[in-house]
């Protein structure tokens, strides 16, 4: 197995519940897309990086049984609160799932490909699909379409928590998510590669806006290296309760690379 930097792991322990509360549930435009590309409806479908299980509950309609691998024992632990009759979540790896040769109909990567092993799992991911299974890896783009003001804002903090965190002594690795087309077809072993642009219209308040930047993995971090990065989480709460109130609608953009083996 590929060597496994434990700090990708560790940095979303802690604030499950927020991340769950916050983070968007994949529409039903991600699943409709790639079973088109399917033959036929799928009797497993693994979600690798299953995190609190919004991106594998999805599949509890669509598919016979659904496994989520996840390594971090707080966000698995969070999502078996929520599992369904034919969902079951398990400790694994990107690059060593423990599951069995051929046994995937689909296998799905939701917000987590930038945080992988990308050789070791290409490899992994083929060795569980069936042939002619369908590989997905999607996410959305951060922040949400909601205000000018607002978005500028919330780079802006995000930037500040990444110095931050990038500071640690192992600090976290993430991978480039816009070369991920050409990661697909540079691996030579899929029949075919595409990649599709969706969007999702959410209904969202100022609480869930805060929570949204409040539930990525560097704002945590950053909270507890340097406690004083609260003044600037404060002054984006500030920020965003003056420029929307109630209700309002947001737009999550897509982008979902399929390869189909």
């Amino acid at each position: 197995m590929s060597s496994i930097n434990q700090a990708n792991i560790d940095r979303f322990s802690g604030f499950t519940e927020l991340y769950n509360a916050s983070r968007p549930v994949p529409p039903g435009i991600i699943t409709k897309s790639i079973l088109m590309y399917l033959d036929a409806p799928p009797a497993l479908v693994v979600d690798i990086g299953s995190g609190t299980g919004l991106s594998t509950m999805i599949w509890k309609n669509a598919a016979r049984q659904v496994i989520g691998i996840e390594p971090n024992e707080d966000m698995r632990t969070r999502a078996e609160h929520n599992a369904a009759g034919n969902i079951i979540y398990q400790n694994g790896f990107s690059n060593q799932t423990g599951l069995p040769y051929t046994c995937a109909d689909i296998v799905t990567i939701s917000q987590a490909f930038h945080w992988m092993d990308i050789p070791g799992t290409l490899d992994e991911v083929y060795r569980i699909l069936k042939p002619s299974g369908v590989f997905a890896v999607y996410d959305c783009d951060w922040p949400p379409a909601v205000d000018w003001r607002v978005e500028q804002a919330y780079k802006a903090l995000n930037g500040k928590c990444r110095s931050i965190e990038a500071a640690k002594e192992t600090p976290a690795t993430r991978n480039d998510k816009a070369g991920y087309i050409n990661v697909f077809n540079a691996y030579g072993r899929f029949r075919f590669v595409k990649e599709i642009v969706l969007h999702s219209v959410e209904p969202c308040t100022p609480g869930r806006m805060i929570g949204i930047a409040l539930s990525q993995g560097a704002m945590q971090e950053a909270l507890k290296l340097d406690p004083s990065i609260q003044d600037d989480i404060n002054a984006f709460c500030d920020l965003v309760h003056e420029r929307r109130g109630g209700t309002f609608n947001i737009i999550f953009s897509y982008r979902l690379r399929l390869a189909v083996k």
